[in-house]
């Protein structure tokens, strides 16, 4: 009990001062005054590490998504928009490990459906803190496209992946160079540095 009354006084304390770092306004100065607004002086960016796979299977009812991090994990992975429901299925919080997975229904979770690319399309994001997003958090769009849409459009993408920032006021796309689109139903994104494995779950 004592441990735990400890940690949320330390997290209490630190999101104390990321808020006042974020706030911060430097004074007037006696000669002549200037301001500085470090607010938007902390980006949380596209981090393409700190994973060695991502996997998205795309099944008639539902999309699978799998991550496997480099390193022991104890944050949470959710979709976008399930943050503050921390409700399964949507929303994982990791007790230790490096392959954690979510599972949903295609009108589950926020998932969306884009007719223009006749896809449905969610965001999972992998958060090593329990309450805040910080440089070095992952986000992964994920699409699985309609089966008919594709047989349509002779489209030969099924599924894709693609890494993107975890911060949902960024302005900034995804970066085009870490996309993966597969033909199947599978398909597997992993960082630039490796060699991708065979799509499999």
């Amino acid at each position: 009990m004592r441990s735990e009354v400890d940690a949320w006084r330390i997290k209490t304390v630190l999101v104390g001062v990321f808020s006042a770092l974020l706030h911060f306004t430097v004074g007037e100065s006696e000669s002549g005054g200037w301001k500085q607004d470090l607010t938007n002086e902390i980006n949380i960016g596209i981090r393409d590490s700190g994973y060695s796979r991502v996997v998205l299977d795309c099944e008639d009812e539902h999309m699978a998504f799998v991550v496997t991090l480099e390193e022991e994990f104890e944050g949470v992975v959710y979709t976008r928009g399930s943050f503050h429901s921390r409700q399964g299925p949507c929303f994982l919080d990791a007790t230790g490990g490096k392959k954690f997975a979510l599972k949903f229904g295609y009108k589950d979770c926020g998932t969306k459906y884009n007719e223009a690319e006749g896809a449905h399309v969610n965001t999972v994001v992998v958060q090593h803190d329990d309450d805040l997003i910080f440089p070095g958090d992952l986000a992964f769009d994920v699409k699985c496209h309609d089966t008919f849409k594709v047989n349509t459009t002779m489209s030969s993408t099924k599924s894709s992946i693609s890494l993107v920032d975890p911060d949902p006021s960024s302005k900034s796309s995804s970066k085009d160079e870490v996309v993966a689109k597969s033909s199947s139903s599978v398909v597997t994104l992993t960082p630039k540095h490796l060699t991708p494995p065979k799509e499999e779950l």
